[in-house]
């Protein structure tokens, strides 16, 4: 199932506990970290593909009215930690407000070009996120997905998939 929001309204959100609830994560990343910047169509999110090589995506649908955001199922498991998951999400985020993914207009020719990805984040207070996110990547990732792909993808739960692939 995808879970869909239209983010018109700021209501206060409370930092989620339940990472298979995505939209309130989403929601609060938003709250804290992008509430200066416009939302412009509908956002949806749902946890994706366990991806060796991707922890996210954002794409927009063909008429521009959603946006999908994808995270890598993994990341739902408790044994990757919370920030990995915030950070992906903001991550995806800072692509929508740079024009990728949504309707806002491009900032910038290529979506990580000389590191705008790591540089808003940073400007957004994520850093100290961004930088445990990076180094449990760098030392655990690889290993925690060929642990899991040999288990069968134990423990995972079903998947969503973008409405519009």
């Amino acid at each position: 199932m995808v879970a869909s929001i239209m983010m018109s309204t700021y209501p206060s959100y409370a930092q989620p506990d339940d990472r298979y609830q995505l939209t309130d994560y989403l929601q609060w990343i938003w709250q804290c970290y992008f509430s200066d910047s416009p939302i412009l169509n509908e956002i949806t999110i749902a946890y994706s593909y366990p991806w060796k090589g991707r922890l996210g995506l954002i794409k927009m649908s063909l008429d521009a009215t959603v946006t999908f955001i994808g995270i890598n199922t993994l990341l739902q498991m408790q044994q990757v930690p919370e920030y990995v998951l915030i950070t992906t999400i903001a991550h995806e985020l800072v692509h929508y407000i740079h024009g990728f993914g949504s309707p806002l207009p491009r900032r910038y020719k290529h979506p990580h070009a000389n590191k705008v990805v790591d540089r808003e984040l940073e400007q957004r207070n994520l850093g100290a996120a961004l930088r445990c996110c990076n180094e449990w990547i760098d030392k655990y990732w690889y290993s925690f997905y060929d642990m899991q792909r040999a288990a069968g993808w134990v423990g995972i739960q079903e998947t969503g998939t973008s409405p519009y692939s």
